[in-house]
């Protein structure tokens, strides 16, 4: 892929608008430079593009920021659908005519990615014929704006927080890993906060913090100040949102698993590391969530994890924690107490 979105974001580069969700980091990771804009609605791939890139913005792909109209837009598609569907809504209003040629929306992806499905899509609202071509295992979707495009497609009103029944009242989006579910781990991990509840006014941080459900379960057994992070910009506002509503004393902040948070600050460290980067397993977020944890814990405080049974946390936490204590395996989840 990072060779595919490479070549195609050195044409026309001034006037291009690169849209990088995660699935962009390993070209920046690789020292790469353009000279247009970036928006990206994940907080590390935003900070790394910063003086990489002519603009770096970050936030959930709200395009009016910009300011600005493009005759190119390069994205690698998300794996969230509701977020591909919203960009392809979107970009027409961004792209300008230059010279009688349309602006055009380049989509890429591979095999698994549903790239094919959003090609048929984007040609739709296009107006344009569906354009697609292989690159031994990636395609790339080619899509010239025609003024007389067609109807938005279905982006599962993607802007809106709203509360959800689901979720006991708590607000979400699309754009949210698991944003309409409580999250079987996550359940599963606050079912053991009675009995491991820290004291009154602890400090309680939240690595990966989605839409705040493990802090809204831990607030009903206490008053405690809550520092909630995430790297995803959709979070971050569902969070911020649930916070205000339940009246949660605390802050949210965009955060890669916690590196820009004071160390040695926590009282109590609660945390649902992702293992998924885009549409890959990345062993090493994990390794991240723990070093960090470690990092930020107050001497002799806990640490709560809940992770996939798959996941080898007892040997990945022992060069970081001198105890890991299994607390429940349950329905494909274990749950962990560390400490150092």
């Amino acid at each position: 892929m990072a060779t595919l979105l490479s070549q195609e974001l050195q044409v026309a580069p001034r006037d291009t608008l690169w849209i990088a969700d995660e699935n962009s980091k390993s070209l920046l990771m690789q020292g790469f430079t353009f000279a247009g804009d970036l928006l990206s609605n994940r907080w590390d791939v935003a900070k790394l593009a910063e003086g990489k890139v002519g603009r770096s913005f970050f936030n959930d792909f709200a395009f009016e920021v910009l300011e600005r109209s493009y005759r190119r837009i390069v994205y690698p598609v998300s794996k969230e659908k509701a977020v591909v569907h919203h960009v392809i809504n979107r970009a027409p209003h961004l792209l300008e005519e230059e010279s009688g040629n349309p602006g055009e929306l380049v989509l890429l992806g591979g095999k698994q990615s549903g790239i094919k499905s959003y090609a048929t899509k984007a040609a739709q609202r296009f107006g344009c014929a569906k354009q697609l071509q292989k690159h031994g295992t990636e395609y790339i979707s080619c899509n010239p704006l025609h003024r007389s495009g067609g109807e938005a497609v279905d982006d599962q009103n993607y802007t809106q927080l709203r509360p959800l029944e689901e979720l006991h009242g708590l607000h979400s989006k699309p754009g949210l890993f698991g944003w309409n579910k409580i999250d079987r781990g996550s359940a599963l991990l606050a079912r053991h906060f009675a009995e491991l509840t820290p004291s009154d006014g602890a400090c309680v941080v939240d690595l990966g913090c989605g839409y705040g459900y493990l802090c809204a379960q831990l607030a009903q057994q206490g008053h405690f100040h809550f520092t909630a992070t995430d790297n995803n910009a959709a979070a971050l506002l569902a969070c911020s949102k649930n916070f205000r509503e339940l009246g949660i004393e605390g802050v949210v902040v965009p955060s890669n698993a916690g590196a820009e948070l004071t160390s040695g600050t926590a009282d109590l460290i609660i945390c649902n590391p992702p293992f998924h980067q885009g549409f890959q397993v990345e062993g090493e977020l994990t390794d991240r969530f723990l070093s960090q944890t470690a990092r930020l814990l107050k001497p002799g405080a806990p640490a709560l994890f809940v992770v996939n049974a798959f996941i080898p946390l007892p040997r990945k936490a022992g060069e970081y924690f001198s105890e890991v204590h299994l607390l429940a395996k349950e329905n494909g989840f274990c749950v962990y107490k560390l400490s150092t």
